[in-house]
């Protein structure tokens, strides 16, 4: 990989950049970046493309450290140049964006939504191209299928990741009463109640179900469960409660 150093004011956004719209010096990752590159050197190059038509470089690649060296002053930006462009730099943009750690989970699922979009044979050829399981592309995906009103509680950090995924696997029934008790200001208990919360509420009883997927009755039972509680519009948990109480009675 051959890094070539070239005037700032030579380089433009690419249209293939997935943060192109973004701008820059507003949030706190660009802050720190710019403070990053105040005192220390750049450790990875930008990546951009040569345009014939406008003979100008695309920036790819490496938008916030971009604009970070241009504040800082730089007039010759360490690149690396590549041939990628449209729907292939568009993936490569979106890829060195998804690994990134300081992403929201919406803005993760969104980017990799985009991914599976511009990727030929979808999830399959994104896990493939990108050694991504296809579990966890899927898990991702599942995120933009939740209700407005609880995307919108993962974009302000009051749903995790963890609790989003398994909020996406419940029936719509529990993410409606989701979306109501986060209008009523419960969101958290409910969660808890619904079971997509890591650990448990203080003062909470629980019985404990074991099914052995290996053991056919087991299977089976678990299988039916299901089925049931689909039925019903509930989950697994809501059912056997309502069966438990039926039988108690």
């Amino acid at each position: 990989m051959k890094v070539k150093n070239i005037p700032a004011d030579m380089i433009d956004i690419a249209e293939e950049n997935v943060r192109k719209g973004h701008s820059f010096g507003e949030d706190d990752k660009d802050r720190l970046m710019k403070e990053h590159l105040s005192k220390f050197d750049l450790l990875q190059p930008v990546v951009v493309r040569f345009d014939d038509k406008s003979r100008r470089y695309k920036l790819l690649i490496g938008r916030r450290r971009f604009f970070a060296l241009s504040a800082k002053g730089e007039t010759q930006i360490p690149a690396v140049v590549t041939e990628l462009e449209g729907a292939e730099a568009e993936a490569a943009s979106l890829f060195e964006n998804l690994i990134r750690k300081d992403l929201s989970p919406l803005e993760k699922a969104q980017m990799v939504k985009r991914l599976v979009d511009t990727t030929r044979s979808g999830i399959t050829g994104v896990s493939a191209k990108y050694g991504l399981p296809k579990s966890t592309v899927s898990e991702w995906l599942s995120i933009l299928g939740l209700p407005q009103e609880l995307q919108e509680n993962i974009e302000k950090g009051r749903i995790t990741t963890y609790e989003a995924i398994r909020i996406a696997r419940k029936p719509r029934s529990v993410q409606e009463r989701l979306v109501k008790a986060a209008g009523d200001g419960r969101l958290q208990e409910e969660m808890a109640d619904a079971g997509v919360k890591r650990g448990a509420p203080k003062g909470l009883q629980t019985v404990r179900l074991v099914f052995d997927p290996r053991k056919k009755q087991d299977k089976q039972l678990w299988d039916r469960l299901n089925e049931k509680a689909q039925e019903n519009g509930l989950d697994v948990t809501e059912y056997a409660r309502s069966v438990l109480s039926k039988h108690v009675q």
